[in-house]
């Protein structure tokens, strides 16, 4: 069996986990999380031979206002 892309991967864990509904919040507070750590830091810490730190920086500003968008609604 193919290996499932990233988007495949989580919607299935979102959607069929064993722990039910509640791994979607475990998800998004988790995501939260991180995307706040991520833009707090200074970008230059997520430097690597792939990415610069600010394009990692951007990536978490957006996934941390995505979501406060998403729950105030």
């Amino acid at each position: 069996m193919p290996r499932k892309t990233n988007t495949e991967f989580l919607t299935d864990l979102m959607e069929f986990a064993k722990s039910g509904p509640l791994m979607q919040a475990f998800v998004l507070e988790a995501v939260s999380k991180y995307a706040t750590a991520c833009a707090a830091a200074d970008p230059a810490a997520f430097d690597s031979p792939l990415m610069t730190g600010t394009a990692w920086h951007r990536c978490a500003v957006e996934a941390k206002a995505a979501l406060a968008a998403h729950l105030s609604t």
